[in-house]
């Protein structure tokens, strides 16, 4: 089990070098509870390597007790519909009126005005610093014509008192989580800050931005990084889907006196546009209507090799896959009801069920498959919708992972949702890896393509 080779992990940290910290403490003991409720308030386990006066990340839940009043939430005066920029920046401003100020910088422990939270089950992933994970990196010349390298992106989420609720009611017990029937309230808010390694030599829009140092390399030495992008997923019941998903960019053209004032919508979505195809788009004309794009951002990066931030002009942000949408990736968030670890027949079957991002985007049957519109549905039938939200997703993926290694006798008792039938009903078949020409790496892509790395990606 993970905490009976700590000594083995001291010693490996020690022979590494003074300076590289790892940070999950020992539990009280070895049992189950213990050590699942240990891991739920780890804040980081990746190693740090210098660091010395600079502020460490602290995991943070949270969770009010009571559903929050959101009535007067300030974007639900604004119609998202008329006015896509204008809703967004007023979250933006909701957002970043207390979190990010000199004094808090995003550290949600330290703001005592507001309620946020921390996703649970990312300690093995996020660095120890600002608590990023790693995201999809950025090809060559995706961000910019004169960007000649790969560039490493990472993010770190948080969540507003309303998603933080729903979050609670979620992990209320560490050692028994609850998905069954899980949605969020309405005015629930997701917010995530992308940083990129990215220079301003080579992608000049980038000048001024923010920075940031992040343990970001395997060893965890620093690096610095600079801010490139804001997301933003809102719960209203406006959108057709529930959700509408929204992108900022940082752009040193504009005015203003801070980073933050210098972030610019990029675009607003709030469904996938099944019927907007590479045919329809090339040879009809057709555009998206199920979402918002700023042109003048559009205008930005049309001459570059992604010529659209989203398939066929959907809505996404610079840093995520140009074959993709923000919503359509999102609506695939679920839980299984049991682990399913990387190559195996489980893995296989799941991917199967979860078509992916079409990497060729001129194969219309595996598109139409990819952008659908699911509403509040699961995207699985048979399987626990976690209401668009990946960080929950891969989360309590992390922690039935952990359940099946460590402790597999306490598989079923925690989950209260049915474990999802795959064909194969053996639990243990089902945990045995495939053979190395099978195709199923779905899962662990990340491994192999950076490109599609991260647990945000789309």
């Amino acid at each position: 089990m993970i905490y009976r080779t700590a000594c083995i992990a001291i010693l490996f940290t020690i022979l590494r070098g003074a300076n590289a910290l790892a940070a999950c403490p020992e539990p009280p003991s070895t049992n189950f509870a213990d050590e699942a409720t240990t891991l739920f308030n780890c804040s980081s386990n990746r190693p740090l390597i210098g660091g010395e006066g600079l502020p460490k990340f602290q995991v943070h839940y949270d969770f009010p007790q009571t559903l929050p009043d959101s009535s007067n939430l300030p974007w639900l005066a604004i119609d998202p519909f008329a006015d896509p920029g204008g809703y967004m920046l007023s979250i933006l401003h909701y957002a970043t009126k207390v979190n990010a100020r000199p004094d808090i910088d995003w550290r949600i422990q330290d703001n005592a005005e507001e309620s946020w939270c921390d996703a649970p089950w990312f300690q093995d992933l996020r660095e120890p610093l600002h608590g990023m994970t790693s995201e999809r990196w950025s090809r060559p010349k995706e961000l910019h014509a004169l960007q000649t390298d790969w560039e490493r992106n990472w993010a770190v989420g948080i969540y507003n008192d309303v998603a933080c609720y729903g979050v609670g009611q979620m992990w209320d017990d560490p050692t028994f989580p609850k998905t069954k029937d899980f949605a969020f309230a309405d005015g629930a808010l997701g917010v995530k800050m992308l940083f990129t390694t990215a220079m301003p030599s080579e992608v000049p829009f980038l000048t001024g931005s923010k920075e940031w140092q992040v343990a970001a390399n395997d060893d965890g030495s620093i690096i610095t990084m600079r801010m490139l992008q804001l997301d933003i997923s809102v719960k209203d019941k406006r959108s057709p889907n529930g959700w509408f998903f929204g992108t900022f960019m940082y752009d040193a053209t504009q005015p203003g006196d801070n980073p933050y004032e210098r972030l610019v919508p990029v675009g607003l979505i709030w469904g996938s546009d099944p019927d907007l195809t590479m045919s329809a788009y090339l040879s009809k004309a057709a555009v998206a209507k199920e979402s918002w794009v700023n042109p003048k951002v559009a205008e930005r990066f049309y001459a570059l090799p992604r010529h659209n931030l989203g398939l066929n002009g959907r809505a996404n942000g610079p840093v995520d896959n140009p074959l993709s949408a923000c919503i359509t990736c999102h609506q695939q968030a679920l839980d299984w009801g049991r682990a399913v670890l990387p190559n195996t027949p489980a893995a296989k079957q799941a991917a199967e069920l979860l078509p992916n991002v079409p990497s060729d985007p001129f194969d219309e049957e595996t598109a139409k498959a990819y952008f659908i519109n699911i509403g509040s549905a699961s995207p699985v039938p048979g399987a626990q919708s976690l209401d668009y939200t990946l960080q929950l997703a891969k989360g309590m993926a992390a922690f039935r992972t952990w359940v099946i290694k460590n402790f597999p006798d306490h598989a079923a008792s925690t989950t209260d949702i049915p474990p999802y039938p795959f064909k194969d009903e053996s639990q243990d078949n089902m945990m045995q890896p495939l053979s190395a020409s099978t195709d199923a790496h779905r899962f662990d892509q990340e491994q192999t393509d950076p490109s599609t790395q991260g647990m945000f990606s789309r």
